[in-house]
């Protein structure tokens, strides 16, 4: 069914060839040389892109460690409003239903005010209780509703003192 495949030819061996087959292994060895050549040129382009990206990507990674340390002072403002001993209302958690989904809000009472905040929905509430308390499914659902408490506490904290302070505000 045709010759036995062989690498290397020589000029006379190449001239035995018919005219079809030399076109197309002459073809294929060009193509052959054109991606080695723009494999080389891609390589040598790398660095230099590199640079560019880098270059394009510092206004980016500048603005998402100003957010990262932003949302760390955030979080130790709560820890520290915790722990000033302010005089906070009660808060609890629930759960409740509407429209055949579940999702959370936060409850407390205010001079006989019912004030409330959304959470989320289920899925959203569980899913960041899951990543500070990882064995969160182990629990019964009082040590779940708790847990829930416990990760929202601090932002419910912090929009009952922002509250407070903007009737303050108005007041003045």
């Amino acid at each position: 069914m045709g010759r036995p495949k062989e690498h290397l030819f020589s000029p006379e061996d190449f001239q035995k060839l018919s005219r079809e087959e030399r076109q197309l292994r002459g073809r294929m060895s060009t193509l052959k040389r054109m991606i080695e050549k723009r494999e080389g040129e891609i390589e040598n382009l790398k660095p230099s892109i590199m640079k560019e990206v880098n270059k394009l990507m510092k206004p980016i990674s500048k603005k998402e460690k100003e957010i990262k340390d932003c949302q760390e002072e955030i979080d130790q403002l709560k820890t520290q409003i915790q722990s000033f001993d302010f005089e906070f209302p009660s808060f609890r958690v629930e759960n409740y239903t509407n429209g055949g989904g579940d999702y959370y809000r936060g409850v407390w009472y205010v001079n006989s005010k019912k004030y409330q905040l959304y959470l989320g929905s289920e899925k959203k509430v569980i899913k960041r209780v899951k990543s500070v308390y990882p064995d969160y499914d182990t629990k019964s659902y009082n040590e779940k509703m708790k847990l829930v408490e416990d990760v929202y506490l601090k932002d419910l904290q912090l929009k009952y003192w922002k509250d407070q302070y903007g009737e303050f505000k108005e007041g003045n």
